[in-house]
């Protein structure tokens, strides 16, 4: 400790190392306070998680409510956001429609592009089967010229149970997903969450 001036008077400096140097706890308390905090830190998380949950299902509801989504467009959109997830390997890869086609050839129906120019803008990779609400269905493996981006494009004939889907882009599980249907062709966009096109 030092002694300005050699008058044996403490600093301030001093007087307070010996203040928090004279203060103790004791260990029992020191683990109550540290599992205290843990407990909080752990309600905070659990919390978020709830108030998260609870944005999504509110998000959901009102889709409902307003007749924007039923349960079966939102089976569709999470089947899509399941398959883009699953990264699963292509069954036939191509870089045009006509080359997947050929090697699809288990599909009834025509692989096409959407109408939208944006198509035309990216990279065929291939395609695999697939199914979408249970009817076969083709998940073509799209990516942005440079191939740092990758889309998956789900697309099947309208069937019985498969008509007039639209639905705004909704995000499951990081992957935001749009549903439409352009003439006889139901579509399904699902992109990386933050991935623009």
């Amino acid at each position: 400790m030092s002694d300005k001036g050699g008058s044996g008077a403490l600093t301030p400096e001093d007087e307070l190392i010996n203040f928090f140097q004279s203060q103790q706890i004791s260990y029992g308390r020191l683990n109550s306070i540290i599992d205290e905090a843990q407990t909080t830190r752990q309600w905070r998380a659990v919390g978020l998680a709830l108030v998260a949950s609870l944005v999504m299902a509110s998000v959901f509801l009102v889709l409902h409510q307003n007749g924007l989504m039923s349960q079966r467009t939102e089976m569709v959109l999470r089947e899509a956001a399941l398959n883009h997830n699953t990264k699963l390997r292509m069954d036939a890869e191509a870089t045009t429609v006509q080359e997947l086609q050929a090697s699809l050839d288990k599909l009834s129906f025509e692989i096409k592009l959407p109408d939208s120019d944006l198509y035309k803008k990216l990279v065929l990779v291939g395609g695999r089967y697939c199914t979408i609400s249970g009817k076969l269905a083709a998940h073509l493996k799209l990516a942005s010229p440079d191939k740092s981006k990758h889309y998956s494009l789900f697309l099947t004939p309208i069937a019985e149970n498969l008509d007039a889907m639209n639905s705004p882009e909704v995000k499951f599980a990081g992957v935001d997903v749009k549903l439409w249907q352009e003439k006889d062709v139901i579509y399904a966009l699902a992109k990386s969450t933050g991935d623009t096109l």
